[in-house]
């Protein structure tokens, strides 16, 4: 954990500068006031247990993460599709739920929060419903654009909140430049400092393996763009993982994850998202793009699948073959239930946008040429 960043955090949570999205504004200084002493609790609270389980379940260490399976793909290319469609298949796959990212991180956690559930079944699931009306209240315009539940399955770059090391602090302070290094793991970083905060995702997924998969007879699966930027990290911790790499013609991902981040950076302040800031995300996502490009084929090559999304979202029977011979699962998975696709299925999002002009388009592709194929 990095200290003076802490200190730099504090200071910065808002600005003096009426211009700036972390002014003084009503939400943000009402979001400020609810969620803060939230989230100290929570970063205190997870990093004691954290710490605890190092007395109480030392043996977790020891715990093999054989064969994970990993999605590394810019946002908004159906990988929460492909995501949920995996994790569905209990018998084959773990993955980290939101409520563990966020409340239950240790393993002594997880057991008590375990324990609370048989509870609350025993006694008729108030609990459960109680958590459900909160949900719909907090985060029913957002499901709208992005599936989100306590108990559905969910980017583990969470779990990198408990040592202040995840991007999703930048949701928070949009206009500051403290993570911009953190955008571009493995050129940026300082080995050391990659290690660590590797090492420390290493602990957090053998912590769920120990309660989940402790028999290793399951893939641990995850879902996180960002680790485009960190795949050579990756594979010092990782290295005989399956990569699914999904692509999509970027005329459509960078609009809509510049509305998607939009949308989220307008939870924490009432001012609109800059030029410059939309800017940034841009050139974030062409720089992911080249360093996946680049370390997928020279780091896991032989256990790489490369999906195209148009046809992913059609169900290319090709393509669902390849995808299913590969884990050795059945297609049903993919056919079934379609009535209930996710959101970030091609156009049935509701997260609003419009492509890049085709000029703005040419540009990109000539920095990413070899994503001109999925651009038709």
């Amino acid at each position: 954990m990095d200290l003076l960043l802490i200190v730099k955090l504090f200071f910065s949570l808002f600005s003096f500068n009426p211009r700036n999205m972390r002014w003084f504004n009503f939400r943000r200084i009402i979001v400020s006031f609810f969620l803060l002493p939230v989230f100290i609790i929570l970063l205190l609270t997870n990093r004691l247990f954290l710490l605890l389980d190092y007395v109480f379940f030392a043996r977790f260490v020891r715990i093999k993460i054989a064969q994970p399976i990993f999605i590394i793909s810019a946002p908004r290319s159906a990988t929460t599709y492909l995501f949920h469609k995996l994790s569905s298949l209990k018998n084959k796959t773990t993955t980290f739920k939101l409520w563990e990212l966020v409340f239950a991180p240790s393993i002594i956690q997880k057991y008590l929060v375990l324990m609370l559930a048989g509870v609350d079944a025993f006694l008729g699931k108030p609990l459960q419903r109680l958590i459900a009306f909160f949900e719909q209240f907090l985060l029913g315009n957002f499901r709208k654009i992005h599936p989100i539940g306590l108990n559905l399955p969910e980017e583990d770059e969470a779990i990198l909140l408990w040592n202040f090391t995840s991007i999703y602090f930048n949701f928070f302070f949009p206009d500051t430049h403290y993570f911009d290094d953190y955008f571009l793991f493995d050129d940026r970083l300082k080995p050391s400092l990659r290690n660590k905060i590797m090492r420390y995702y290493f602990r957090c997924v053998q912590r769920h393996c120990f309660v989940f998969n402790p028999d290793n007879k399951k893939h641990f699966l995850s879902k996180n763009p960002a680790m485009m930027s960190k795949i050579r990290s990756l594979h010092d911790f990782f290295p005989d993982a399956l990569i699914f790499n999904i692509n999509r013609c970027p005329s459509m991902t960078i609009p809509s994850t510049i509305a998607l981040n939009n949308n989220i950076y307008g939870f924490f302040t009432s001012r609109k998202a800059t030029g410059e800031l939309n800017e940034r995300t841009k050139k974030i996502l062409i720089n992911w793009y080249k360093f996946a490009h680049e370390n997928l084929n020279s780091y896991y090559s032989a256990n790489l699948i490369v999906v195209d999304f148009d046809k992913l979202t059609a169900h290319d029977e090709e393509t669902l073959n390849n995808i299913c011979n590969k884990l050795d699962i059945n297609k049903s998975v993919f056919i079934e239930n379609q009535q209930n696709k996710d959101t970030e299925i091609g156009n049935k999002s509701l997260n609003k946008y419009s492509s890049l002009e085709p000029d703005e388009l040419k540009e990109i592709l000539f920095e990413l040429p070899f994503l001109t194929q999925h651009c038709k």
